[in-house]
């Protein structure tokens, strides 16, 4: 296991033998991060991270699932196409459940794992953008644990705008 402190280069501007006020935040922190992996399993069971890592940036490929959430549409090689990747790493293929609904355009992911001493679950629901067919969405369990979906992107017909008309108030 690496350990990487949080703290870089000397506690004050100047040189000599002072105390580091956050050495002992370091050290509780390091200290937790272990208790934890080992209540978890250690991290060589999550592929190299552990669950409690506040300082440590992810090593899973889903760190931009959010701002993907928010930019679903990507151009790769000049073809624009949906695209979305969500971290279910804790459950198998058939806890994940997927539908669409084509009336309210919205994806809905849904996944349940229970054991004798713990519950999870996961749940997404997705506006599916104007220009994607709901059909012809695809999806791949991945082996890392990621849920990805790519469809096809068409660009939307234009919606004729027409100018604002101003409307005269009568007095009487």
């Amino acid at each position: 296991m690496s350990s990487r402190s949080i703290f870089r280069g000397p506690p004050v501007p100047w040189p000599g033998n002072f105390v580091n006020p956050f050495a002992m935040a370091d050290q509780m922190m390091h200290q937790m991060q272990q208790e934890m992996d080992r209540w978890f399993g250690g991290p060589q069971h999550h592929r190299g991270t552990s669950f409690y890592r506040p300082f440590v940036d992810a090593e899973h490929p889903t760190d931009t699932e959010l701002y993907r959430l928010m930019n679903p549409i990507v151009e790769e090689n000049g073809v624009k196409k949906f695209k979305l990747e969500f971290d279910v790493r804790r459950f198998k293929p058939e806890d994940v459940k997927i539908t669409t609904n084509e009336q309210k355009r919205c994806l809905t992911i849904e996944a349940k794992k229970q054991d004798e001493n713990s519950k999870f679950e996961y749940f997404r629901k997705i506006t599916i953008p104007d220009g994607i067919k709901p059909n012809e969405i695809t999806c791949n369990f991945r082996s890392d644990g990621v849920l990805a979906f790519e469809a096809p992107y068409y660009e939307p017909a234009k919606i004729e705008t027409r100018p604002d008309t101003k409307i005269e108030i009568e007095h009487k």
